[in-house]
């Protein structure tokens, strides 16, 4: 981990959850909570893309993405994101899709974690924590 990313005073991480799926997202919030990580929420891509163009101070250390989102999809954001920030801010991508080619695409743009759905709270944990080591 980069002296950049690492929180001031001992504040902790913020991760960016953009999940569509109500369940999935509190499930996510609670797990992340639990752990002591600040979490945002964007429950569409438009939702994420405003998260991500926020004021330095105020962006997340990682995100964990879903692909298939309304109104922008999950690559879309992950474009986003990788053009104008580079691979300054670590991806989980956590879906339900189930498409080869899709998966090396998302890879090809510089995730850091790929799982599927339904992926156990260890780890989604393991995934966040990885990225942020």
């Amino acid at each position: 981990m980069t002296g950049e990313r690492r929180p001031e005073y001992g504040s902790p991480y913020r991760i960016l959850v953009v999940e569509d799926d109500l369940a999935v997202s509190r499930f996510l919030e609670a797990l992340l909570l639990d752990r002591g990580y600040q979490v945002l929420q964007a429950r569409n891509g438009v939702d994420a893309l405003v998260a991500l163009t926020a004021p330095r101070l105020e962006l997340p250390h990682a995100v964990i993405l879903d692909l298939g989102l309304p109104l922008e999809s999950g690559v879309s954001v992950l474009s986003f994101l990788r053009s104008v920030m580079g691979s300054g801010v670590p991806v989980v991508v956590l879906t339900g899709r189930q498409d080869p080619d899709e998966e090396a695409a998302v890879r090809g743009l510089g995730i850091s974690a790929f799982l599927r759905k339904p992926a156990s709270p260890e780890q989604v944990l393991h995934a966040v924590a990885a990225v942020l080591d």
